[in-house]
C-alpha cells in the first residue's frame, strides 16, 4: 500500500484507518501474515500479562489496606476498653495485663 500519501492517514478518521489497515494485511505474502499474526499475539499477551499483574497489584493492595484497617480497629478497640477500664477505677496493672497496654499509653487515655 505505498501508494497511498501518507496525508491520508493524517485525515483518516478510525474507520479509514482500519481499512486501509485491513487492506495493507490483506496485501500480505503467507510469510508475512504468518509474522503478522504472530507480533499481534505477542501484543496480546503481553497486554494480558500487564493487566493481570495491574490485577494481581490491586488485589495485594486491597487485602493489605483490610489488614491495615482490622488492626486500626482492633488497637482502637483496645483503647477504648482500657479507657472504660480506667474510668471504673481498674488498677492500671490489671488494665496493662488484660489490654498489653504499657502504663504510659494507658496514662495517655
Amino acid at each position: 500500500m505505498e501508494f497511498i500519501d501518507p496525508s491520508v492517514y493524517e485525515r483518516a478518521d478510525e474507520g479509514l484507518r482500519q481499512l486501509i489497515k485491513r487492506a495493507e494485511v490483506g496485501a500480505l505474502s503467507e510469510k508475512e501474515y504468518d509474522q503478522y499474526e504472530a507480533s499481534m499475539k505477542l501484543l496480546a499477551d503481553e497486554i494480558d500479562m500487564e493487566k493481570q499483574g495491574y490485577e494481581r497489584g490491586m488485589a495485594d493492595g486491597m487485602q493489605k489496606g483490610i489488614a491495615q484497617g482490622m488492626q486500626q480497629g482492633m488497637q482502637q478497640g483496645i483503647a477504648q476498653v482500657a479507657k472504660e477500664m480506667k474510668q471504673n477505677k481498674m488498677p492500671v496493672e490489671v488494665i496493662m495485663e488484660v489490654t498489653h497496654l504499657t502504663k504510659e499509653e494507658i496514662d495517655n487515655l
